[in-house]
């Protein structure tokens, strides 16, 4: 392991340390004038940070409550079924996926409306098909008028997986589960071993 990834390991510990009261988001949106104002309100509600797209390396789920898309229009979703991305933020999300990782997309104006259309056209169909997709892959697909509530009703971690190369005492504070997934490389350190005996939890490695 190189330097600069021990410092980012151990900067995403110390910052997940920080504030336990509010959920935290990493949102990925295009800057427009809408996503902005969507950023502006997530900030009232929640701990945000704003993924970059030339980032050296992809943030994971791990130090997030959610991985949150703003702004997903047509072609997003339907390169993304189709594991065709076309932009870096497309790309973002197929490692996601890729790593069984979640995310949840918030179609823009155009795409809300194909989504609670009560009576689809074949076109809308086709789109609906996309969408459909992507929820089998692991996405969740909120309008932005719902995305708070539907945050605060996910009170336990959907997934049992993490995937680190550490894994500290303070990664399982908020941790829930009884069986915990890890990657045959992850090491766990003397006080992780101990919370994990306390809590009375199992591990299963892959």
């Amino acid at each position: 392991m190189d330097i600069k990834e021990l410092q980012r390991i151990i900067e995403e510990v110390v910052i997940s340390m920080m504030d336990k009261k509010h959920k935290r988001l990493l949102l990925v949106h295009s800057h427009t004038t809408i996503s902005k104002k969507q950023v502006d309100v997530l900030q009232s509600y929640c701990h945000v940070e704003e993924w970059q797209a030339n980032e050296t390396t992809s943030p994971t789920q791990l130090f997030y409550d959610a991985i949150v898309f703003l702004e997903v229009d047509q072609a997003f979703i339907v390169s993304s079924a189709q594991g065709l991305p076309t932009t870096p933020a497309a790309l973002y999300l197929s490692e996601l996926l890729v790593s069984n990782q979640t995310a949840i997309l918030i179609p823009n104006e155009k795409l809300s409306a194909v989504v609670t259309a009560k009576e689809p056209n074949p076109y809308m169909k086709m789109l609906l098909h996309h969408i459909e997709r992507l929820k089998e892959f692991g996405c969740d697909i909120q309008l932005f008028a719902q995305l708070i509530r539907f945050l605060k009703q996910q009170e336990e971690p959907a997934r049992s997986t993490i995937v680190a190369n550490y894994l500290t005492a303070e990664m399982l504070q908020s941790y829930k589960g009884k069986r915990l997934t890890l990657p045959a490389h992850t090491k766990l350190t003397p006080l992780a071993q101990e919370m994990i005996q306390e809590k009375g939890m199992t591990i299963q490695r892959y």
